[in-house]
């Protein structure tokens, strides 16, 4: 594993000054797809994600100096992967002028390099905010993608193109190890015994194509067709088009229920439909949407046999994520606000003070209310490129070869994020003795005309 990574987006974020941001929340908008149905009072609907996402960020956001974590629950010390993803989605969409969330940003993705495996992505459960207490190692695919669309918008919203940078890593890295030649997504990379159709994001593709350019063959068509002829086939084996929460390869069922896993799907569908019109997004959010409107939005529970038989949890990861099915035609406008009032009158109960309930509530509501624009489109260039702070970081045995173009600051943490070193460096070669560290691994920080990046390394 080469433990040098780069990384220009400033992962530490100490005392970056916070930024204008392009699309401030709310924006409250159609999309631009007159075809897509949004909710009727999206006045009403921000201020309401508004009071949800102060709650979400004051119960589940854990700060530790550096790094950053999403809580499974109140008062609980795991943190999982997807949560770093719908954190980072969340404090894109949630900035505005008066408060941006850039530096909240930063530090999830600090914590999200911090606790790679060896392929380069993260491990998908840890211990509280830090690092080293891998309680679940190797990754799970839906934390990838979420992740790097995150990345990807962090770019326009906060006019930064060294996110961009940093998503084609990872890129290439998901590419690599989280799908098969052929396109299916694998549900880790450490595993691909079955497959999760609420892994597949279609909208997320062609985003990846743009930044990952030598793989946009493979987003654009390899991957889209053959994870989308899963979904149909998952689709097509039921009367309600409600899917599943496994499958194998030909998206056949493996448990037959609409679950916890499952219901991130017409999310996914819902951003490819909103975002660009796809009609094969389209068509299963309408099959879907035409069960849903036959039922009432009080009388949700799950997990839901995908035959329709409701379950016994009445909460937003079952309402909030039915009700994006309802965005593909002005039929459904009705139960579309049904659906969203019934998510906002119980989104205070027991069962929705939960973060993955409450994820879902926010990411469909941010959806269906116009608040989750794709922001690569109609928005003018990113004016801060990404400039590189230095050309070359080895380790040689206890030293640290640098070569910077501008003279500097160094500064070594450990992976808890204390700082255990400081210096300064002139432009050109220096070398930096680290005799009197340990033997472990550490974030190298260097600071040069207002830039930051960091480096990963190993101390022998």
């Amino acid at each position: 594993m080469n433990l040098l990574k780069f990384g220009v987006a400033g992962l530490m974020a100490f005392g970056i000054a916070q930024a204008t941001v392009k699309f401030p929340f709310p924006q409250s908008s159609n999309y631009g797809n007159a075809s897509a149905t949004t909710l009727t009072d999206k006045a009403s609907a921000a201020t309401q994600l508004q009071t949800a996402f102060d709650y979400y960020y004051s119960t589940f956001y854990r700060d530790e100096g550096t790094y950053a974590c999403i809580r499974a629950n109140p008062d609980d010390n795991q943190c999982f992967s997807e949560g770093i993803g719908y954190g980072m989605l969340m404090m894109v969409y949630f900035s505005n002028n008066e408060k941006d969330y850039q530096a909240e940003f930063n530090k999830l993705w600090a914590l999200y390099k911090a606790a790679e495996d060896k392929y380069g992505l993260m491990n998908w459960k840890i211990g509280n905010a830090d690092p080293t207490q891998v309680w679940g190692e190797y990754a799970a695919t839906d934390a990838e993608v979420d992740v790097a669309a995150a990345l990807i918008m962090a770019a326009y919203q906060f006019d930064d193109a060294s996110y961009l940078t940093e998503a084609k890593t990872l890129l290439q890295n998901v590419r690599t190890y989280e799908f098969e030649s052929n396109g299916l997504h694998k549900p880790g990379d450490n595993w691909n015994d079955k497959k999760n159709p609420s892994y597949i994001s279609p909208a997320y593709y062609p985003l990846f194509a743009q930044v990952d350019t030598d793989g946009a063959d493979f987003w654009n068509t390899t991957a889209m067709n053959a994870n989308y002829a899963l979904l149909e086939a998952n689709s097509a084996s039921h009367s309600t088009g409600l899917f599943d929460n496994w499958t194998n390869a030909n998206g056949m069922d493996l448990e037959s229920t609409y679950g916890y896993d499952a219901a991130r799907t017409p999310w996914r569908l819902g951003q490819a439909w909103y975002w660009f019109g796809d009609t094969r997004a389209q068509v299963l959010l309408q099959k879907l949407g035409n069960w849903v409107s036959t039922q009432s939005a009080s009388s949700v529970g799950g997990p839901i046999s995908v035959s329709g038989s409701m379950g016994a949890d009445h909460n937003n990861t079952f309402v909030a994520t039915l009700m994006t099915s309802l965005s593909v035609s002005p039929d459904f406008q009705t139960k579309l606000d049904e659906y969203w009032s019934e998510a906002v009158s119980t989104t205070n109960s027991e069962a929705n003070q939960k973060y993955f309930q409450k994820s879902m509530e926010i990411l469909n509501g941010l959806l269906v209310s116009g608040n989750m624009p794709n922001m690569t489109t109609g928005t003018t260039a990113i004016s801060k490129t990404a400039k590189i702070v230095s050309s070359a970081v080895k380790m040689q045995g206890k030293q640290l070869n640098l070569n910077v173009v501008s003279p500097g600051q160094v500064k070594l943490f450990d992976l808890a994020g204390h700082a255990l070193m400081e210096a300064q460096v002139s432009a050109g070669s220096s070398a930096l003795s680290l005799s009197k560290i340990p033997s472990g691994v550490y974030m190298v920080q260097i600071r040069s005309e207002g830039k930051m990046e960091t480096h990963k390394i190993r101390v022998e």
